[in-house]
């Protein structure tokens, strides 16, 4: 990574007094992406093998790192594992890309290499995927006036898969007891529910398939019509159909 300093779990590098550094010489190395394996049947007296996919391997990176002005003493160990070592992913930026996040646990850290409490730390993060992340964009469309259609615009700034699942959140208005998302750019799917109750609001992860109401002990999925919310790379054309305040969340894998 080309920055000296980085932000892991909202917090500066710089705050912490530690810096990257780098013990060899040559290119700077950036985190791209994961590396593929093909899955194939070969099958004696056929040239060509069977295609079944491909399998993806998940990011892994190196930082040697060093305090800027003190050193490694008793305390700047434990300030410094507190901070990093953890058994859940954090988020992690270069502060010379902040548009990317990655979400990484440090898997190896064997050593310090010191010389008087002066020296470096060797650590190894592996990220949650094969690619990294663009930030967090909540775009919200007040459609509560309207009485027939409208037409909104959701970007899909993923370079990766052919489709993307956001996180949308509807808020029924008015009288509106169904609601339907019609992607222009997408064929025109239709994402919709029918038969709620007025004033519902209803969360939808569309990438992992679950359906939440903000009514106790209601379970929607028998009024969905089972096609979950996607979008095409670029800008996609959603007509809506209902009165209601659409609230989508979007964080996009992306390699770059």
């Amino acid at each position: 990574m080309e920055s000296l300093n980085f932000i892991f779990d909202g917090i500066t590098s710089e705050s912490k007094d530690l810096n990257i550094v780098r013990m060899s010489s040559g290119l700077v190395q950036d985190p791209y992406m994961g590396s593929k394996s093909v899955i194939e049947t070969e099958v004696f007296g056929k040239d060509v093998p069977y295609f079944h996919g491909v399998e993806k391997k998940v990011i892994e990176f190196t930082l040697q790192m060093s305090p800027y002005e003190s050193t490694w003493t008793p305390e700047k160990r434990y300030e410094i594992a507190r901070w990093l070592l953890h058994d859940t992913y954090k988020s992690f930026q270069s502060l010379s890309d902040l548009t990317k996040y990655y979400y990484v646990i440090c898997v190896n850290g064997d050593n310090i290499f010191h010389t008087n409490d002066n020296g470096y730390v060797e650590l190894t993060f592996r990220t949650n995927a094969p690619y990294a992340f663009s930030p967090i964009y909540l775009n919200e469309y007040d459609l509560s006036a309207n009485t027939t259609t409208d037409t909104i615009q959701i970007e899909n700034g993923s370079n990766i898969n052919d489709y993307y699942y956001p996180k949308v959140e509807i808020g029924l208005a008015g009288t509106t007891t169904g609601i339907t998302l019609k992607n222009l750019s997408d064929g025109n799917r239709e994402f919709s529910f029918t038969g709620l109750s007025s004033g519902e609001t209803i969360s939808v992860d569309n990438e992992n398939k679950y359906i939440l109401s903000d009514m106790p002990s209601v379970y929607r999925f028998s009024k969905f019509n089972k096609n979950w919310f996607r979008l095409v790379y670029g800008i996609n054309q959603i007509e809506v159909t209902g009165e209601c305040v659409i609230t989508v969340k979007t964080q996009f894998p992306i390699i770059q």
